[in-house]
């Protein structure tokens, strides 16, 4: 094995990185305080990787590693963990798929045994690849019948088009239905080598155990050079987009490309959206609901990828609504613009608001870990806690003046709305 890091110092810990001779790279960070870990498999498989026709696949293969392995049934894979109280799950987004355990640490060798036995030695039974593709699209029926759900997916749909950005992680009828045991291997093949991947582990433990757990456990799977994924940026979309469904509101999501992963103007974005749609103090939810009672809920997100991002705000109103609704998100993007109507009081509160949200979180292994391996995975390295929390506290009030004139320019804005929308004025 090679160290290629000896650790960078945080608040209650560190981390430390190993890169083993098969390839395999493994951080963690050490929590005297805590009694648990939190372990995860890290891939870049997310929905982006995906061929046109066979969406839904890096999702579908993350259901199927559940399903059994050589040496395990789909029940011993879930009871083993369990018996000694701990949690197994997994996620698939557009860059990647995670698969995690959070249990004590006296267990930590069986969440690691279980994780390389099922992601190295996957059945992918064909009755249960049959009896599985009928869950997921049951999954992708309880997502449309969703209106906040599905509105979402629309909207990536539209902003993004022919990218593979716009591929909804959940597949779609056709293609999950015409998803094969061939299909899956090659996606393995591809996906899963060891170059691919990263171990991440935060909580109490020792990384030298936790390195020699990882180098017994994960077998010497290639780790030449994959076939990488395609990074470009998508078309600049700025159109409205209106999905008729027959229910009482119209949801609605409006926003544009945000910026990559490494971006020096991420902070200053994250800021300008907390400050317009971060909570109830927000001037969108104070807007449209405190001051006119025109919504439910008003909120705004960010995103990043490697090659481009999302600001984006969501809302639910009546029909009648939804035009004023939109126009006054223009007008609170448009006073920002302008340059003299944020304050320094103002400014310092979304900051704070962020930085807590950033501190809170860590109190939580989890997030600690995802920390680890999306720091590794998109940013190439590992941010301190102090590094972070100064970025934030850099952005000036021109930062974000700037980020609302280049991301929320009424041109590029596309707006998606799904409801009643022969209603809409």
């Amino acid at each position: 094995m090679v160290e290629n890091d000896t650790g960078t110092q945080s608040p209650n810990g560190h981390y430390q990185l190993t890169t083993l001779s098969n390839g395999l790279t493994v951080v963690t960070e050490t929590l005297p305080h805590v009694r648990s870990v939190a372990f995860g498999v890290w891939s870049r498989a997310g929905s982006r990787d995906e061929e046109a026709g066979r969406e839904g696949t890096a999702h579908f293969l993350e259901h199927m590693f559940f399903k059994g392995s050589e040496n395990r049934s789909a029940y011993d894979i879930a009871y083993e963990l369990e018996r000694k109280g701990g949690y197994l799950n997994a996620f698939t987004s557009k860059d990647h798929t995670c698969f995690y355990a959070h249990i004590l640490d006296d267990h930590l060798p069986v969440a690691v045994d279980v994780l390389g036995d099922m992601l190295q030695n996957p059945k992918l039974d064909p009755a249960e690849l049959e009896r599985e593709k009928q869950v997921v699209l049951e999954e992708i029926k309880t997502s449309i019948d969703t209106p906040d759900d599905w509105v979402h997916e629309l909207f990536l749909m539209d902003l993004y088009g022919e990218h593979p950005l716009a591929h909804p992680v959940l597949g779609n009828e056709e293609s999950v239905t015409g998803l094969d045991r061939d299909h899956l291997r090659s996606f393995i093949d591809s996906r899963y080598r060891n170059g691919n991947l990263l171990i991440a582990a935060a909580g109490s433990l020792v990384h030298e155990e936790v390195v020699d757990l990882v180098e017994r456990t994960f077998s010497e799977r290639s780790s030449e050079n994959f076939e990488d994924r395609i990074v470009s940026q998508p078309g600049k979309s700025g159109t409205e987009f209106l999905h008729h469904r027959d229910i009482s509101q119209v949801h609605v999501l409006l926003g544009s490309q945000g910026l990559p992963y490494r971006h020096d103007d991420r902070y200053s974005l994250v800021i300008l959206m907390n400050l317009l749609g971060g909570g109830m103090s927000s001037r969108l939810f104070q807007s449209l609901r405190e001051q006119r009672g025109l919504v439910y809920t008003v909120s705004s997100a960010t995103s990043f990828h490697e090659d481009t991002g999302l600001a984006a705000f969501y809302l639910a109103c009546a029909p009648e609504n939804a035009r004023l609704a939109l126009d006054l998100i223009a007008s609170e993007i448009s006073d920002i613009s302008r340059g003299d109507s944020v304050s320094e009081e103002e400014l310092q509160s979304s900051r704070e608001q962020v930085k807590g949200h950033v501190i809170l979180a860590l109190e939580s292994t989890f997030p600690r870990m995802s920390r680890l391996a999306k720091g590794i995975l998109f940013e190439e390295r590992i941010l301190s806690i102090e590094e972070t929390l100064a970025n934030i506290d850099a952005v000036t009030v021109d930062d974000m003046v700037r980020m609302a004139k280049t991301i929320l320019r009424p041109e590029i804005i596309t707006t998606t709305m799904l409801g009643a929308t022969e209603d809409v004025a």
